[in-house]
């Protein structure tokens, strides 16, 4: 009998939730998109790889630039234009700047992550203190730091071109962990670089929604790790303590060395100064996890998103050889023979820049910008439940043949005129680095060594196809690893000196 009972109410229960799913759907009219199933929604209709490009390819299909489906009972709906992007995101900025609070993120601990912090005063704080070192302002006093950062990289591209990927990724990495945290990483070997890799990885598997059940139903969190389907717990319990080291050992490292008296020049050391001189009526314990979370989310972003954007240079370079050459043959008309460029020779190098600007676009590193509605709304006729997953897709937006004609080719030179200056009517690729107010904050800086870099690399090197041992040339791909964070699959280039330039050190 009470089995019978059990049962009974259950087909009630799922009953009951499809009529009140009927009931919204004929209530209100949503966006279009895959029609989906009572109570599981879309789920057999999610992609597994790419999935920017399903969204996009879903806007087409519907005729729409929005486009709407449901995960369980959640809603989500992705904006495939920029128009779309900038109505919501940045004029309904106090209904669109939150973030889905998500129950892997807190597993994993990457809650720690302030650019994935829920909208209000506990994120405003963290972006008042990041704001105060990396706005675009203050970023010039990285710029030396920098310098001599890409400089090396460009020495230890002369040693060992074949280690290209480990080398750019060893001078995001080791750059910021030295502006940040004042380490002084000498070994491309040192476990620091490998911990942000490991840790990014981890949120570029859990990012998207669909992905965990358990962020779907959060009670499942709560089932023992032996449990059938709860590999989820245990997975995130092996990564959790990656995540979390990655964020505390270089602050433990020089917060102890800061309460010996032992200051050394950073932006963590003028973080902990400012707090301990003045909280501004904050508890002492959230300005520190504010300080931890704001350093360790620095560290993570600067490292890894610039590295793959340089990689997809290099990728570029080999594809699109006359790109290659036109850039070189500019930078020999501005620089003095053997020296390198810096960021004072930006402007007087306006193809470099269009360069710079083509590899965000072409493939961005996050191609979709995952934000929370926190009230009902209403856009284009169609209605936006509160609570719903907003996706912006940077890739379909970057991506918009009205805007950028031809969009898969890489080609800098749409972003300039016919006398070589840059264009005033193509937008700038700003879709990588998000949208609204919660746009990335340090994408000054980003674009600062971004553009050394590149200009460095082309200045310095021919980077060209790699010849196997039977003298074949070896064509790259052009092929991109799936997931949240989406970054080249490995390929070889070769990297030859050009005699322009003296390697003596």
């Amino acid at each position: 009998m009470p089995m019978l009972f059990s049962a009974t109410f259950l087909a009630v229960l799922l009953l009951s939730l499809a009529f009140l799913h009927l009931v919204q759907r004929l209530r209100y009219r949503l966006p279009p998109g895959p029609k989906g199933l009572p109570l599981i929604g879309n789920i057999f209709d999610l992609p597994r790889r790419f999935e920017w490009l399903t969204y996009q390819e879903w806007s087409r299909q519907y005729d729409s630039d929005i486009v709407h489906f449901e995960i369980l009972g959640t809603h989500v709906v992705v904006l495939n234009s920029a128009a779309a992007a900038s109505d919501l995101f940045e004029k309904r900025s106090k209904i669109y700047s939150d973030k889905p609070e998500t129950t892997m993120l807190h597993l994993t601990g990457w809650n720690r992550n302030w650019g994935l912090i829920k909208y209000g005063d506990y994120w405003r704080l963290h972006r008042r203190v990041f704001h105060q070192y990396f706005r675009s302002t203050n970023v010039y006093a990285y710029h030396s730091a920098s310098k001599k950062a890409v400089r090396d990289m460009i020495f230890s591209l002369h040693r060992t071109p074949d280690k290209f990927s480990q080398h750019i990724r060893f001078m995001t990495g080791s750059n910021i962990l030295r502006i940040v945290y004042a380490m002084d990483i000498k070994d491309e070997d040192d476990p620091s670089l490998s911990l942000v890799e490991d840790a990014v990885d981890v949120i570029s598997k859990i990012v998207i929604p669909g992905a965990y059940l358990v962020d779907s139903f959060p009670l499942l969190r709560h089932i023992p790790a032996w449990f059938p389907g709860s590999r989820f717990k245990r997975d995130a319990a092996k990564w959790k303590i990656i995540v979390d080291e990655m964020f505390m050992r270089p602050y433990r490292e020089l917060k102890s060395s800061f309460e010996s008296g032992a200051l050394k020049p950073c932006v963590l050391t003028d973080m902990l100064a400012d707090i301990s001189r003045d909280t501004q009526g904050h508890d002492p314990a959230v300005l520190e996890d504010v300080v931890i979370n704001t350093s360790g989310t620095t560290y993570a972003a600067a490292a890894e998103t610039t590295g793959i954007t340089l990689v997809t240079l290099v990728l570029a370079m080999l594809m699109h050889p006359e790109v290659q050459k036109t850039a070189q043959k500019e930078m020999e008309s501005v620089l003095s023979e053997g020296r390198l460029p810096d960021l004072d020779d930006r402007e007087s190098l306006p193809y470099v820049t269009a360069l710079v600007k083509e590899c965000t676009r072409w493939r961005p590193p996050i191609p979709l910008i995952i934000r929370k509605s926190l009230a009902h709304d209403e856009y284009k006729g169609f209605h936006i439940p509160a609570g719903t997953i907003m996706i912006g897709n940077a890739w379909a937006v970057l991506h918009d043949p009205e805007t950028y004609p031809d969009p898969d080719t890489f080609n800098p030179s749409r972003f300039l005129d016919d006398a070589g200056r840059l264009r005033k009517d193509v937008p700038d690729p700003w879709a990588t680095f998000g949208f609204g107010r919660r746009i990335c904050p340090g994408r000054h800086f980003a674009l600062d060594v971004l553009w050394l870099a590149a200009a460095g690399m082309l200045a310095a090197f021919s980077i060209e196809k790699p010849v196997d041992e039977l003298g074949n040339v070896v064509e790259p791909t052009g092929e991109y690893l799936p997931g949240g964070i989406s970054s080249p699959a490995p390929f070889k280039a070769a990297f030859k000196a050009r005699s322009a330039l003296d390697f003596a050190e």
